[in-house]
């Protein structure tokens, strides 16, 4: 029996809690790393179970104190680990196995709503997140419930969510050779894809189906075929907004990309400029932005919720892993 608790923050979705929130059953897991690792594997089959019925689970109050603490605390569950290969954001590896850090653009910067990777043939199906260091001021890692805004999207625009459905979407980017921490999405060609080489990468390319040029300056353009932008989730049998359309279309801009250029439809036209603007107030008006408390361990299903990232100020440190959800590839 999982104790169950509640933030002022969250609200309902479907009748249903969204995020859960899951507080220590007693005052041994509360404060002891070794019960409280006891407890989640032993309670792992019933989180997981929550994770998908509310879409995410917050863990709050648990003693996960460090990088590899959280690493451990994933290693007691059944999540496979995905390298994060394919994914645009600078990031860094903490732990030897599955962590690493979150979108490292600058605080300033908010990073729009999207699912994890889905600007990529295969995406995560999980993503989880541990806060090692709140931010003085804002820093929220939003959440989205994907079926909430893939209903509001065709109330919006009927027609053109007809056409994304029928079409779906293909991505262009240009990749660094060398990572650009400068840009929320200056991930290099050789991080992007994990390789050492031109014909690594092309072989990887080859693989995903994506197409690709080498321009000046090693930059890489790539891309992709033509992928969903509204999915139907096996899990929750929901329709959802698996894409990453607003994200690019607001928040791939750098020297080498446009990000009004940067998402196409699959007959190749640009998106809707008023329809993305009123897309996006509609994310911000039905998402869900907690205040970050050190030690607190997000679980997301990266099928059904959607996650955006908060300016903010102060220092801020939020780690992050992905894993494989092999029943819906």
């Amino acid at each position: 029996m999982l104790n169950i608790g509640e933030i002022s923050e969250q609200k309902k979705v479907n009748g249903r809690d969204f995020p859960l929130v899951v507080l220590p059953p007693n005052e041994s897991v509360a404060a002891n790393p070794v019960s409280m690792l006891d407890w989640f594997e032993t309670n792992k089959s019933d989180i997981h179970s929550k994770l998908i019925e509310h879409g995410a689970v917050l863990l709050r109050g648990f003693p996960v104190e460090s990088a590899d603490r959280f690493e451990q605390l994933l290693d007691h569950s059944d999540y496979k680990n995905n390298p994060y290969i394919g994914g645009a954001a600078p990031r860094v590896q903490v732990t030897k196995s599955r962590v690493v850090t979150a979108n490292e653009a600058p605080p300033s910067e908010k990073i729009p709503f999207h699912h994890e990777m889905a600007q990529t043939p295969k995406p995560p199906g999980y993503i989880f997140f541990y806060c090692d260091t709140p931010s003085k001021t804002g820093g929220a890692t939003s959440i989205l419930h994907s079926n909430e805004i893939c209903q509001r999207f065709f109330e919006l625009a009927p027609e053109f969510a007809k056409k994304i459905e029928e079409q779906g979407v293909r991505y262009i980017r240009y990749m660094p050779e060398v990572t650009d921490n400068a840009s929320p999405i200056g991930r290099s060609w050789k991080e992007t894809f994990n390789v050492e080489t031109r014909e690594e990468c092309e072989d990887l390319l080859r693989e995903h189906n994506m197409s690709w040029s080498w321009e000046d300056a090693g930059v890489l353009k790539t891309e992709t075929s033509t992928l969903p932008a509204i999915r139907l989730d096996k899990e929750t049998e929901q329709k959802t907004f698996f894409n990453s359309i607003v994200a690019v279309y607001d928040g791939w801009n750098d020297s080498r990309n446009v990000s009004t250029q940067a998402v196409v439809s699959g007959a190749g036209s640009l998106m809707d400029a008023d329809v993305m603007e009123k897309t996006k107030q509609a994310m911000d008006e039905l998402s869900v932005n907690f205040r970050w408390q050190k030690g607190d361990v997000l679980l997301v299903n990266n099928y059904t919720v959607l996650h955006a990232r908060q300016p903010f100020t102060g220092q801020r440190r939020i780690l992050a892993s992905v894993a494989i959800k092999e029943q819906n590839e």
